[in-house]
């Protein structure tokens, strides 16, 4: 049976690289400094085949939920417009 990603992301390997992440950045937002909200560990860039906490933390970088959905979604879009 396959892992999902969710499963993956509560996997404990992932949750101390996240950690690992987090404390790196102390703890805020590397985009905007926020360090109030919900803080998320985003993958810069995926490689096929490697688990999520396989990546160097170099491809690592600590986003606020605000951030990270806007990372996300402008990657979504460029994605969209090369397709």
């Amino acid at each position: 049976m396959k892992t999902t990603y969710s499963e993956k992301l509560r996997h404990p390997k992932w949750q101390k690289k996240r950690l690992e992440i987090l404390e790196r950045d102390s703890f805020f937002c590397q985009n905007c400094g926020d360090n109030d909200s919900a803080l998320n560990v985003h993958h810069k860039k995926y490689i096929f085949g490697k688990e999520i906490w396989d990546y160097d933390n170099s491809d690592l970088i600590t986003l606020c939920e605000y951030c990270h959905s806007e990372v996300t979604e402008l990657k979504k879009s460029i994605k969209n417009n090369l397709d």
